[in-house]
């Protein structure tokens, strides 16, 4: 082999070797953007889904509140019409004990 032919052979290798190494080096950098974009659709979605939690605990908040309230609402008028049915009662016992006694 000619000495002209094993140095074109030898800058080929060399020209290989760094292809191979600048490949290696875009792939790593490749993964390392990757992996960097979706770290940050990650962090992204968990700081999206606890807005949505947030939200949706005040609104469920919001609603018990209203709720305990037209609750507390409602009793409030049962018991007023149960005080006014006993008071209604009362009376009729009364004017009954009274009719009995006068009677009696």
């Amino acid at each position: 082999m000619s000495l002209e032919a094993m140095e074109t052979l030898a800058a080929s290798e060399e020209q290989v070797r760094r292809m191979r190494a600048d490949a290696a080096a875009a792939a790593r950098q490749s993964i390392a953007d990757a992996r960097e974009s979706g770290e940050k659709l990650i962090a992204d979605a968990v700081k999206k889904a606890a807005e949505e939690i947030e939200a949706l605990t005040r609104k469920s908040d919001e609603k018990a509140k209203a709720d305990a309230l037209e609750l507390a609402g409602n009793n409030e008028n049962r018991k007023a019409v149960m005080r006014a049915k006993a008071e209604s009662r009362a009376e009729q016992a009364a004017a009954l004990i009274v009719e009995r006694i006068v009677n009696g």
